[in-house]
């Protein structure tokens, strides 16, 4: 069967090649190229004559200046002469007043080149030119095609901000508490400096300690990867990129900032950056350290709420360095960074819980604190090399993080007014984990096809122990204590290899390719737990218990608890991929990837005896993409999966107290499938629409059916494949201007969501399990309006809201309808004395819940006083975070299980006070 599905798609591949290499007779190719100043590297718009090889001139036409995609903020001069119907060599030759005539040679090897690239051209001047001062306007935001252009200038901040205020004010653009960034509803993959990695490409590095005042422009675009790059076309590995600017005192010679706070309640801040520009190198070195939950300063721009602020206390220390050195130009370059981060974290947790079931639901209360250290070291490396017709990218990063800590826990299940359990528990832990990989990606161009090949190899190895203590007592049932001390020896390893080649076959605007990929993964993990109970009560320490004492505490090994396994799993993958370029289809981008992939993978289990899990199926997965890159897009495609090879043994597990989990060997595999598009509109007065929605289901999604014992408050969980998972979501954004001299700015993003969730739960007694759905409905909705009259001065309403509708068809099901609203005003004002405040108040509000507590209404208030010395170098900075002292975390999630309300302890109210100094030296200029 598989040979004969392989037949088939070379038998269509074949077919395909034919009738596309009929289609490429006597197309019309084109000539393209730039052309820039010998000395400045600025486009030029000079006259361009194209020439067959003995000078006789086919066509002239004047380049175009254009501002670079990708580049570092500089301009070329683009031309493109059309018509060139045959093989052979020709001349492109430049001319414009001041500057020294140019040429170029060039050749069309094959009809089915699309177009011929010529290689940059250089004019040189005959005499100097006048200096030109260019003055423009505040505008915030401008469209290029596909790319936004923000004007960072023209966003009123609080001084001292860094980057991340900034992306969080660019209209249409959203900050995400984990620092993902979205604009326009999409995911930016990519953040630059001046078009390259800001410290091997960690976004929060840049994001956190960036200073605002260094950047002159934000552009966002899809960005041609190294295949396009090298092809001259779009090949499909564009990713959407953020590319931030700076301003060019701050893109050559030394550029630093360093500042320093101290505040109430033991509040403290230090953090600097140092970095060096030049045309061969780039050198950069950050530190930041604070006890302000992650750096999480006063926020003064509305674009935040209570739930982003991280858990409990949280202190960080970070320092990082990294080096970049060019090596031919902007294209190749190594880079190589190495990062330190050491967080030390106290949390109390307090968790109302309520697990749904039939004849009556479950409610557990419960209060935690945990305290732990982690250390990370990481370094990033990479090797880019691009040469005319070839690149090659290389990748080598390692990384080891150590984290340890301790905590204890109380919980209390209860079944209306009555006590099922009561938990006292004590832990101790130490992890350590060792992180290795290599990737390497390469292509080579063949007159309009190319080659492409790529290694990868993973490697992990994790060690991890814990102490635990548990006291378990049953009031209800009367049932004796259940007391335990468990120690827990947990090693893993884990190697991937990854290797594939590819060819593809270039067809004018079409190419076709083919391509094969092999993966190689090997798990390995060892679970020894020891029942300490059972040698004598302790007490006893997880520093006495590291593995010099496995012999000593032999006798207490937990067989029935302990395991081993060895997972082998093969992949075979042959893609089938069509790309058509402004096709007969709406004259939009095309792209068909017909992949078939054979997967097998095998375990070898042991837990008081041997088990064998073995699973070897053949996936089709095709993908379909429609795209006009400035309008509008759709895909859609199908991925499936084997379920965890570890839940398909039929094991049973209690090591921990009050549940007790097994496996099935009867899960199906997962299957999921997408539908999602999107469209976008500009227009003038900064307006931008877009428009986005999706559908996603899965099919045999893995749930785990609980089973509770409501007379000890034992749960029993089961992995079960279930089918009825599918969710609806949409999205509309629209920015713009209000008035001609557009000091009035509007930004509003409606969403909507629509989940339609299944699992099972019942409770012992019960003749089957029941499956339990919950239909889960939200809508949201984020307005805006910016008013900024001068410079200096700026003001800003902000609102938002979310409402959930969650119901269910159980009789016992009390549906929730609930609404977040928050509403608040931010203002930055230039006062006498030079003195500038920025303030932020907002109120956070909570109705419609079932718990009385979780309506809330809260009032939120920051607020930062600056001034500036020494003409800008020194700032002073006195900051206020929660004046009002209303501050809470509590988060509320709901699915087909149950509910589950949070509260976490947070940063207390502070003032601090800070001061920042700035400074740039340049290069003396060479006569």
């Amino acid at each position: 069967m598989i040979k004969l599905r392989f037949l088939h798609i070379l038998t269509c591949f074949s077919l395909l090649f034919f009738v596309l290499s009929l289609h490429a007779q006597n197309r019309l190719h084109s000539v393209r190229g730039t052309i820039v100043d010998g000395f400045t590297g600025e486009g030029l718009a000079a006259k361009i004559f194209l020439m067959t090889n003995d000078s006789t001139v086919i066509d002239t036409t004047t380049a175009e200046v254009v501002e670079l995609p990708d580049g570092t903020g500089g301009t070329e001069g683009w031309y493109e002469f059309r018509g060139v119907t045959e093989k052979g060599h020709y001349i492109v030759r430049a001319v414009l007043d001041g500057y020294e005539d140019s040429y170029r040679r060039c050749e069309l090897r094959s009809t089915r080149e699309e177009y011929i690239l010529v290689d940059k051209m250089y004019m040189h001047q005959l005499h100097e030119l006048n200096e030109v001062t260019v003055t423009s306007t505040k505008i915030k935001m401008v469209m290029r095609g596909d790319t936004i252009v923000y004007n960072a200038n023209a966003f009123n901040l609080a001084e001292g901000s860094m980057l991340d205020a900034l992306v969080a004010r660019l209209p249409g653009a959203k900050l995400t508490k984990d620092g993902k960034i979205y604009v326009n509803g999409k995911y930016v993959e990519n953040l630059l400096v001046n078009g390259h990695d800001f410290f091997s490409g960690s976004p929060k590095v840049a994001l956190e300690n960036l200073p605002a005042y260094s950047v002159s422009k934000i552009k966002v675009f899809d960005k041609a990867g190294h295949v396009s790059e090298m092809m001259g076309q779009d090949m499909g590995d564009k990713t959407y990129t953020m590319d931030v600017r700076l301003k060019k005192e701050y893109s050559t010679g030394y550029m630093g900032n360093l500042e320093a706070g101290i505040g109430t309640q033991h509040r403290y801040t230090s953090r600097g950056l140092l970095m060096k520009f030049s045309d061969r190198e780039r050198i950069g070195t950050y530190f930041n350290m604070n006890n302000l939950n992650d750096n999480q300063r006063a926020k003064l721009d509305g674009q935040w709420s209570p739930e982003d602020m991280p858990d409990g206390l949280l202190a960080t220390k970070i320092a990082g360095l990294s080096y970049i050195r060019f090596l031919n130009g902007y294209n190749e370059w190594f880079e190589s960074s190495v990062d330190w981060e050491h967080n030390s974290a106290d949390i109390i947790t307090k968790t109302n819980t309520q697990t749904y079931l039939p004849g009556g639901d479950v409610f557990r209360k419960a209060v935690s604190l945990q305290q732990s250290s982690r250390d990370n070291w990481s370094s990033r490396n990479r090797l880019i090399l691009y040469k005319k017709g070839g690149f090659s990218s290389n990748f080598l990063n390692v990384n080891y993080m150590k984290r340890t800590g301790w905590g204890t826990e109380a919980q209390k299940d209860s079944v209306k007014n009555s006590i099922l359990s009561q938990l006292m528990e004590d832990n101790s832990f130490q992890t350590k984990d060792f992180n290795f990989s290599f990737r390497s990606n390469n292509g080579l161009k063949v007159i309009a096809d190319n080659i492409g090949w790529n290694v990868n190899l993973t490697y992990n190895r994790n060690k991890q122990y814990t102490l635990t203590s548990s006291d378990v007592q049953y009031p209800t049932a009367g049932l004796p204590h259940d007391l335990r001390v468990r120690y827990l020896n947990a090693p893993n390893q884990n190697l991937r290899l990854d290797a594939g080649a590819d060819y593809t076959f270039g067809f004018h605007t079409r190419n076709v390719m083919l391509g094969y990929s092999y993966s190689y993964l090997f798990n390995k993990s060892d679970n020894l737990l020891y029942r300490l109970d059972r040698l004598g009560s302790g007490p006893y320490k997880l520093d006495d218990l590291l593995p010099s004492s496995a012999l000593s505490i032999a006798s207490a090994l937990d067989n029935g608890n302990t395991f081993f396994f060895r997972e082998h799993r093969n992949e075979h993958k042959v893609m089938l991929k069509y790309d058509a370029r402004k096709s007969k289809l709406f004259g939009a981008n095309l792209t068909l990837e017909l992949p078939v992939r054979l997967l097998s993978s095998s375990l070898s289990y042991e837990r008081a005896g041997n088990y064998g899990v073995s699973r070897r199926n053949l996936f089709f997965e095709p993908t379909l993409r429609i795209e006009n890159p400035e309008a509008w897009n759709i895909q859609m495609g199908v991925k499936s999966e084997f379920p965890e090879m570890t839940l398909l043994v039929n094991y049973m597990d209690d090591s921990t107290p009050l549940y007790v989990r097994e496996g099935n060997a009867g899960l199906r595999n997962i299957h999921k499938y997408y539908v999602e598009g999107g469209a976008f509109f500009h227009s003038t007065h900064q307006q931008a629409i877009n428009i986005r929605a999706g559908y996603h289901q899965t099919d045999n999604a893995v749930a785990y059916s609980l089973v509770y014992d409501k007379a000890n408050s034992l749960s029993r969980i089961r992995p079960v494949s279930v089918n009825g998972n599918w969710n609806v979501d949409g999205s509309i954004g629209f920015t713009r201007t209000l008035d001609k001299a557009q000091k009035f700015t509007v930004d509003n993003q409606l969403t909507a969501e629509y989940r339609h969730s299944v699992d099972m739960a019942t409770f012992v007694g019960s003749l089957v399990s029941e499956r339990s759905v919950v239909r889960n409905m939200i809508l949201g909705d984020e307005l805006r309006v910016d008013y900024q009259p001068v410079e200096g001065y700026s003001f800003s309403l902000h609102g938002a809201w979310k409402y959930y509708s969650i119901s269910s068809k159980r009789e016992d099901f009390a549906d929730i309808h609930a609404t977040d609203y928050n509403v608040g005003f931010n203002t930055t004002l230039t006062l006498p004395w030079e003195f500038r405040l920025t303030t932020d108040v907002t109120m956070f509000a909570r109705c419609g819940y079932q718990q009385s507590e979780l309506n809330t209404t809260d009032w939120i208030w920051n607020a930062q006083l600056s001034r500036s010395f020494f003409s800008g170098r020194l700032l002073t900075k006195l900051q206020a975070f929660d004046l009002l002292h209303q501050l809470n975390s509590v988060r509320y999630a709901v699915n087909e299980q149950g509910r589950v309300e949070t509260w976490r302890n947070s940063i207390p109210r502070y003032l601090m006070l800070t001061l920042a100094w700035k400074f740039n030296i340049n290069p003396k200029k060479k006569r």
